[in-house]
């Protein structure tokens, strides 16, 4: 019988429903740094048969989530701290570049821009509701969606694609971030402010603003890494 965390969308491949499905156990910690894991049960928890389960394993190794260790099964790879300063860095150009490059979208002259505010808007409440509901996983998807909400204007599914990717590596630690840290609410009123400084035609405050919000994770690794020393490797 399948565990319902591991329950899949029923879109893709069985290969591609069980990548996304244990990506996400990962990413949420529900599989933990350095847990061993074993084929046949990821196949039982899937209720899948080991093909599509080796599919997705061959998708997760590319991404440095997960490593296999001969006649021995696999292990969750632990949260590298290199890894998440290289994509932190990567991710900042990439999400600063196409903010600027979808300025435009921003200004209430323009045909999209009403639908664009619309948009934004509910994002920022159902961010508040899942805060306010301390439900730290549904925060996450919703932050991911507003910070692509704020890419889509570019129109550059590549650029968004590749940054959904590289929050793997970060993933992990803004989710010990959000469980254990004090800090979050911040996190939608910095949200707010960006959208504040776009709709007033003001990039610079806000490539500012975005910028040491996406810097936090950085701040927050050094005080996860000093509570869970164990999930962390150089």
């Amino acid at each position: 019988m399948p565990n319902h965390y591991f329950m899949t969308s029923g879109k893709g491949t069985l290969g591609e429903q069980a990548y996304q499905v244990i990506r996400e156990s990962i990413l949420f910690l529900r599989l933990e740094p350095g847990q061993m894991i074993y084929e046949s049960e990821l196949a039982e928890m899937l209720d899948m048969s080991r093909t599509p389960i080796r599919e997705a394993v061959r998708m997760l190794l590319i991404e440095e989530l997960i490593y296999v260790l001969p006649q021995r099964g696999m292990r969750i790879a632990l949260i590298s701290e290199k890894k998440v300063i290289e994509t932190q860095f990567v991710r900042e150009s990439l999400e600063i570049s196409g903010l600027k490059e979808g300025i435009e979208a921003w200004d209430q002259t323009q045909a999209s821009h009403g639908a664009l505010r619309k948009k934004v808007q509910l994002s920022l409440e159902t961010q508040k509701n899942y805060l306010s509901h301390g439900d730290m996983e549904q925060f996450l998807r919703a932050d991911e969606a507003f910070h692509e909400l704020l890419m889509g204007p570019a129109n550059n599914q590549t650029l968004v694609s590749t940054i959904w990717q590289m929050r793997g590596h970060l993933n992990r630690v803004r989710m010990l971030s959000l469980r254990n840290l004090k800090s979050v609410d911040s996190l939608v009123q910095e949200h707010e402010e960006i959208i504040a400084a776009l709709l007033n035609g003001q990039m610079k405050d806000a490539s500012t603003i975005l910028t040491n919000h996406l810097r936090r994770v950085k701040q927050d690794l050094y005080t996860v890494k000093q509570l869970f020393p164990t999930y962390f490797t150089n």
